[in-house]
């Protein structure tokens, strides 16, 4: 279980909200709950992995975080089928995250298209982190794009964009929706 508690501790106020969360998990009569938290754990690392494998090539660890999001949703609802893909990536989004959360994703993009530099719409963020998925997995393109470094916004031409937020606040906003998704089944 301490693999476990380490991946989740930082997503907790306490240490014992995060045993209890992990222990509730482990011994819940619903297997569903403890299946998603491993299913999580697992691919969010493969994300992180992705890192020390390919620096500087962001969507290769978005792809990770995207089909974590994924899994987490065709899991949640029960779906056992192939393809709607596109459909649980955002049901993910909408029906997981804080509102606090959708408003980060929101102000993290800045539509270039736009003569006003608006943020995208929270629907045109998840659409666009899905389409970057779809570049990587089926064009094997994951060199195109990038997140903020940490000092400055990343200016992209596919989507236009300029990415105002880290990928690691992304993957610490899907980590927090996959705690409420998780949640919901205990």
């Amino acid at each position: 279980m301490d693999k476990w508690f380490t991946f989740y501790k930082p997503h907790f106020i306490s240490q014992d909200e995060a045993k209890k969360f992990v222990e509730s998990c482990e011994t819940h009569p619903n297997n569903d709950a403890k299946i998603l938290m491993h299913q999580v754990q697992r691919l969010i690392s493969l994300s992180d992995d992705m890192q020390k494998i390919r620096p500087n090539d962001e969507p290769l660890q978005l792809l990770f975080l995207i089909m974590c999001v994924e899994n987490v949703a065709k899991l949640h609802d029960g779906y056992t089928g192939e393809y709607k893909s596109q459909h649980y990536v955002k049901k993910f989004f909408d029906d997981f995250l804080s509102d606090d959360d959708k408003d980060l994703l929101r102000n993290g993009f800045i539509d270039n298209t736009d003569k006003w530099l608006r943020p995208l719409s929270f629907e045109n963020v998840v659409e666009m982190l899905y389409k970057i998925r779809c570049d990587v997995v089926h064009e094997g393109n994951y060199t195109d794009f990038s997140f903020h470094d940490g000092k400055t916004g990343m200016s992209n031409i596919n989507p236009d964009v300029t990415a105002n937020i880290t990928l690691q606040n992304i993957r610490d906003v899907i980590i927090r929706g996959c705690i409420n998704a998780i949640q919901s089944k205990l």
